[in-house]
């Protein structure tokens, strides 16, 4: 088989010739493009590497300023848990403990963030609020009776339900 000779042609030779050069300057475009990105995302890592440092170093500032501050600040209310003490012997479902829940913690919504010190003056306040109110819940009317009150960052209230007829 006879290979015709390209090297004498003069088209072929610009053929080539172009192919080689144009590959060339490919490539040179190609270096430069990925040069002027990776530089681009360099700078952008080195600012967004700054950025997050300083970030950090003023969520310690914050955590350093809420833990002095809350040191000297008095305890306060912060969660308030009730505890059914006679549920098994009534045998009152769990839907309706749910429901009675809901309705004493919306009496004692003002108690949430008081101090502990100003809560437990008014002890007694919270109990006759409590027990002073006939609870409904599915046609049923409920009386509740205090049978111990913690106050501390978590009041917790022990309940006695009573079924009212």
């Amino acid at each position: 088989m006879h290979f015709p000779a390209y090297h004498k042609n003069k088209e072929w030779r610009r053929f080539f010739a172009g192919l080689v050069l144009g590959a060339i300057v490919g490539y040179a475009f190609f270096i430069y493009v990925h040069g002027q990105l990776q530089q681009k995302y360099t700078e952008e890592h080195i600012e967004m590497t700054a950025q997050l440092s300083e970030w950090e170093t003023k969520y310690e500032a914050l955590l350093n300023n809420q833990d002095q501050e809350s040191k000297g600040k008095p305890m306060s209310v912060k969660e308030i848990s009730i505890v059914f003490t006679n549920a098994k012997k009534l045998e009152v479902d769990l839907l309706t403990q749910h429901q009675l829940n809901a309705l004493v913690k919306d009496q004692l919504v003002t108690v949430s963030g008081k101090d502990v010190s100003i809560v437990a003056d008014q002890v007694d306040l919270i109990i006759s609020t409590i027990e002073n109110k006939n609870y409904v819940v599915d046609d049923f009317t409920y009386e509740l009776k205090v049978t111990k009150l913690i106050v501390a960052e978590t009041m917790t209230l022990h309940l006695e339900i009573k079924l009212k007829r």
